[in-house]
């Protein structure tokens, strides 16, 4: 599998404990200038936070990830990456102070993402099925490859529904990576991978529900899950040509199958009740699990649990040599066990969809009852079968 030395490396290197220390000194002061411009989410709704949380762990590791990396000089071929960065932090920002429409977000969204795998030439360009079947996707490759990190996107920021849940995922993503860029000697990926490690990795000490606290103190924003969204797959991609015999793609996509999975269960069940697929709900694996009667902690701890379980599986079977169609075929098959297992917790946990008719910002706190109506669509819904 390659030189280990490396990773061992990377694990202690300066640019993981530069962005960290700049990331943990950063939310207390960042959290109180939230507070005073109101940027924090208010409670009410589908939303189980009974205080209002500042909104800015996105901008504690969007400028942690900007000073530890150019700091330490960002790397050649990253350019449209940085810019893409910067603006998708932007409208993340813009988003959770001001609820722009979803429409208009999605566009800069796209024209962002695009603009950044142009420039950078960051396009997945084939997919390896056996040595003698590659699927060249020709032209194709540049609506697949803008379709995946947009889907990727939400799936990441869908995710953001529960203390520590979207940064721990996160982290686990990210640990791969580090771990894969490192063996494989691509050291301008994981130098991008560990900057945002350190800097998601102090934001989670602050979101995660630890024994001596209660609840988060802080939440990341459209303006992390966003940047974050977007990084997680393009380093992936980037990974993948410079190093196709230790990333092939086959093994690149279980690093996603959690957020993947959950996304498709959700948009299945969603189309089969009858209803629009993005609509606001609590329908995601989080609030299933914890409608079965799960804490948020062991919700939590399951799903960091069968997040590493998924990847690990994945990586074992590049590491024992099993051909790439069988990588592929695995991972439907989980799926499908997946959407089943889902499914009957459906049943279970009677999983709800919320249509918000709110006129103004969805983000006040002090909204009269007539100008927020939450509406409870399907309180014991079908399910998947």
């Amino acid at each position: 599998m390659g030189d280990l030395s490396p990773l061992l490396h990377n694990l202690v290197s300066p640019q993981l404990f530069l962005a960290l220390v700049i990331s943990l000194a950063l939310i207390p002061l960042l959290r109180r200038i939230a507070v005073r411009i109101d940027l924090v989410d208010h409670p009410g709704g589908r939303k189980q936070h009974k205080t209002s949380v500042p909104l800015a762990g996105g901008a504690a590791i969007f400028l942690s990830l900007l000073i530890s990396s150019y700091t330490w000089g960002l790397p050649h071929g990253f350019e449209g990456f940085s810019i893409a960065v910067c603006g998708l932090f932007l409208i993340g920002f813009l988003d959770d102070k001001y609820d722009i429409s979803a429409k208009f977000r999605l566009i800069l969204q796209t024209a962002l993402v695009v603009f950044a795998l142009w420039l950078d030439n960051n396009w997945l360009s084939q997919i390896t099925f056996t040595d003698n079947f590659i699927l060249q996707l020709n032209e194709f490759k540049y609506p697949f490859t803008t379709i995946l990190i947009l889907g990727l996107i939400n799936a990441i920021n869908m995710l953001d529904g529960l203390d520590g849940l979207s940064s721990g995922i996160v982290l686990i993503i990210l640990g791969f990576l580090i771990g894969i860029s490192s063996i494989a000697g691509t050291s301008d990926i994981s130098l991008v991978a560990i900057c945002i490690f350190g800097a998601v990795l102090g934001f989670w000490a602050f979101n995660y529900r630890f024994s001596w606290r209660e609840k988060a103190s802080i939440f990341m924003g459209d303006s992390g899950t966003i940047v974050l969204g977007f990084a997680l797959p393009y380093l992936a991609i980037k990974l993948t040509l410079f190093a196709p015999t230790f990333a092939p793609e086959s093994m690149m996509l279980w690093l996603f199958a959690l957020p993947v999975w959950d996304i498709c269960a959700v948009v299945l069940k969603r189309m089969r009740d009858g209803k629009s697929p993005l609509q606001a709900g609590r329908d995601h694996i989080h609030h299933v699990l914890m409608g079965a009667g799960l804490t948020v902690r062991h919700t939590l701890h399951l799903i960091y649990l069968l997040t590493i379980s998924t990847i690990s599986f994945g990586v074992a079977i590049q590491y024992f040599s099993l051909t790439k169609v069988e990588g592929y075929a695995a991972f439907l098959v989980f799926m499908a066990f997946y959407l089943g297992r889902v499914g009957s917790l459906y049943k279970k946990s009677g999983a709800e969809i919320y249509d918000f008719e709110v006129r103004g910002d969805r983000r006040i706190g002090n909204l009269q009852p007539e100008e927020e109506k939450v509406v409870q669509i399907s309180k014991r819904s079908n399910t998947l079968s």
